[in-house]
């Protein structure tokens, strides 16, 4: 009997039930199934019952923010009991990291502060939860950043959308957790960023936010992926709160608090100014992760100069860390398309703050923008007001929207699950940036680089050959 490659059983097994994965055999087909269409309604997703015994990791670990002197860890256990980290390097244990005590108010999640690293350097960690050590061999292992400001090439996964099922995503996990380790070639990342619609939640209360977050990352390509992998998060309106939901929302800080139980990032919003926004520097690359709903003015709302996707607070923290930026390249991610002629829950219903400030960019002379957005259940590309490039990426494993005409977009994809890539290589000047985008199952649907001019507008992205609009 042929052996079956480890890339090929991740997907099948993470999509398949057991008795169907058996039962396949020679006749699998090459071209990977579309995310199942989940009813409506889908019935509320559940965890399984925690055995008796000794407490265990639920879900986890997952890496989250990994600077170049630090890294976060969070994981979720059966029962509150003190846990820790066993961190080694080289084959040689390190240090020993208290992560406290998991608590029930918290969910049972703990996130553990690994500090005093070398920037660059391979590390390889173990859980001991009660006393008892859970990750079996071999052990998960993370690289800590570059030192900020370090001139690098670094390539960027960017997704929205998993699905309503946790099975919807699973062949995604699987794919990407097995990409993560290979060439560039075959579509190797340094981090993920998660853009919102990470579950299905809809809804402010707590325990079922927790149900929802806990459910998405049992999947063993999740758990694989998440573990070796820095992952940031900011929200959208699906786990957020309802569909469309804004800054009206009551229990929005349920909400928060969750967020902040179940994502490990460097930071969530300002002690004055609550939200899941946070911004860090990677290399050369700053990133500004935002919040679009918990001061979002309600959609519906007429578009005046108090309108607000952001709120002011926000705005003007994202204006004083843009100013006061020294990285070559800055990243804005936002749930929402940024561009002018997106659904009824964009920016398009929020020109009065978005126009000034993209004019506000320019008369800063703030150069190397890129924004990021998802939301759509298609990947695309937009040339904004043909001046500053968006990317959009998505869905991760929900269901497709179709594309519809627009005129800034010069690419698009709307077939399948499916992310996207940015490549950035500061080592040059000006620098490189390329976006791809790719499928589940069907590798790489398009590699194109943006040019420093086209980046800055002053030359025109011309429609991807064989695109239309």
């Amino acid at each position: 009997m042929s052996s079956i490659s480890r890339r090929h059983l991740l997907r099948t097994a993470a999509a398949m039930p057991a008795a169907a994965l058996a039962s396949r055999g020679a006749a699998a087909e090459t071209k990977a199934a579309k995310p199942a269409s989940p009813k409506k309604f889908a019935p509320p997703l559940t965890l399984p019952p925690v055995q008796a015994g000794p407490a265990y990791l639920m879900a986890g670990p997952m890496l989250g923010h990994v600077g170049p002197d630090r890294a976060h860890i969070w994981v979720r256990g059966t029962a509150a009991v003190p846990w820790k980290i066993l961190l080694s390097e080289a084959g040689a244990q390190t240090g020993e990291i208290d992560g406290g005590s998991l608590k029930v108010e918290t969910g049972l999640c703990g996130i553990a502060f690994l500090e005093g690293l070398k920037p660059g350097t391979k590390y390889t960690y173990q859980i001991v939860l009660d006393g008892r050590e859970q990750l079996p061999l071999p052990l998960p292992s993370f690289t800590t950043a570059p030192e900020i400001g370090t001139a690098c090439r670094q390539r960027i996964v960017f997704g929205s959308c998993v699905g309503r099922t946790t099975a919807a995503a699973a062949p995604t996990w699987a794919e990407l957790a097995e990409r993560r380790a290979g060439s560039i070639d075959e579509g190797a990342f340094d981090l993920l960023l998660m853009l919102g619609d990470n579950h299905y939640g809809d809804t402010t209360e707590i325990e079922k936010l927790r149900v929802y977050y806990t459910a998405h990352r049992l999947s063993a390509g999740w758990r694989d992926l998440s573990a070796r992998t820095p992952v940031y998060a900011i929200w959208d309106d699906h786990d957020y709160g309802p569909n469309n939901s804004d800054g009206t929302e009551a229990g929005k800080a349920g909400s928060l608090k969750t967020f902040q139980e179940f994502w490990a990032n460097p930071a969530y919003g300002e002690a004055d100014n609550p939200g899941c926004y946070f911004t860090f520097t990677r290399g050369d690359v700053q990133f500004f992760m935002l919040d679009g709903r918990y001061h979002r003015s309600p959609n519906k709302a007429e578009d005046t100069l108090e309108k607000t996707m952001l709120g002011a607070g926000q705005l003007a923290w994202l204006k004083r860390e843009l100013q006061a930026s020294k990285a070559k390249i800055k990243l804005l991610a936002n749930g929402s398309e940024w561009e002018s002629y997106g659904s009824d829950d964009s920016w398009s219903l929020f020109k009065k703050e978005r126009d000034p400030f993209l004019k506000w960019i320019d008369e800063q002379k703030i150069e190397g923008v890129i924004f990021l957005s998802g939301d759509r259940h298609f990947s695309s590309g937009y040339h904004i007001n043909g001046r500053f490039l968006e990317l959009s990426a998505g869905p991760l494993g929900s269901t497709n929207s179709k594309l519809r005409s627009n005129s800034e977009r010069f690419t698009g994809h709307d077939d399948g699950r499916l992310w996207g890539v940015l490549d950035i290589d500061t080592t040059v000047s000006p620098p490189r940036v390329a976006y791809e985008f790719w499928q589940t199952g069907h590798s790489m649907r398009e590699r194109r680089e943006i040019s420093w001019a086209q980046l800055h507008g002053r030359e025109k992205i011309a429609r991807t050959p064989g695109y239309e609009i």
